[in-house]
């Protein structure tokens, strides 16, 4: 077990090959990291021993000896963090579920494969994965995420989106601000948008999005060959400050948009 005396947040630094990584970004005045081997083999429990946790004025690092192995190896570890609330981490594993509970305020997450878990993040994320699925909470900055074939989950994003995805689906619950979204055969489902520039394409993907009704909508919908269902009585007479504009272009890919229900924005950071 490392402990470091530590009130005011920290930037994590994080490098894992397999196994499992749990942080915690919680209100405390320490900073507590245990590393353990995920079996009892010798090469995990060498690697455990050898691995560096250092806290260098407000970066907290946890990594592997360098020019070593590590990544490349078998090994398997489970790392585990309590950190002070609002802190920001750079986490880079190879394949492992990574948790990170709590509020953060920056995160970057890259990682080939496994699972992916954030509670709530207040400013920027940005999230790489092959085939990681990975289910996102709150995102009150930027977002930015590339996926191969994971799915993804969101669920309110404040801030701009630049989405780009292979053959992973892409779900966001609510979304109050400009969307870029391009994937080959990934879906695309949004709940509710209440403003913004959405600017989606996709090539045999469909696209679902929902209109706030209080929103003023401005569709520019196109598919080769796909179907497109509208939804939106653009002439209604709506006496709102709000608009969203959408140009949504698919080849095979159908295209469906839609109203979505009042209470969707509500209680919403």
């Amino acid at each position: 077990m490392y402990e470091f005396n530590r009130k005011k947040p920290v930037s994590i630094n994080l490098s894992c090959p397999l196994g499992s990584v749990d942080i915690v970004s919680e209100r405390r005045d320490n900073i507590k990291v245990a590393i353990t081997a995920l079996d009892s083999s010798r090469q995990d429990r060498e690697s455990v021993n050898n691995t560096s946790v250092v806290l260098i004025n407000d970066e907290l690092i946890i990594e592997p000896p360098k020019g070593s192995s590590y990544l490349r190896s078998s090994t398997r570890l489970n790392i585990k963090a309590r950190v002070p609330i609002d802190s920001s981490a750079k986490i880079n594993v190879a394949s492992a579920v990574v948790k990170c509970d709590g509020r953060y305020k920056d995160l970057n997450i890259n990682t080939a494969s496994g699972e992916i878990y954030v509670e709530d993040i207040t400013g920027n994320l940005a999230l790489k994965t092959a085939t990681a699925n990975s289910q996102i909470g709150a995102v009150g900055g930027k977002l930015t995420a590339r996926s191969a074939s994971g799915n993804i989950t969101f669920g309110h994003v404040a801030g701009k989106m630049t989405v780009r995805s292979g053959s992973g689906n892409i779900k966001i619950a609510t979304s109050s601000n400009d969307i870029k979204y391009k994937s080959n055969s990934g879906n695309l489902d949004i709940v509710s948008v209440n403003s913004g520039l959405i600017s989606c394409q996709s090539e045999s993907g469909s696209i679902r999005i929902g209109i706030n009704p209080d929103t003023i909508a401005l569709l520019n919908l196109n598919s080769k060959t796909g179907e497109i269902t509208d939804e939106i009585d653009t002439q209604g007479n709506i006496d709102s400050s709000k608009s969203v504009t959408l140009h949504l272009n698919t080849n095979t890919g159908d295209i469906h948009v839609f109203k979505a229900l009042a209470e969707s924005f509500q209680n919403k950071r």
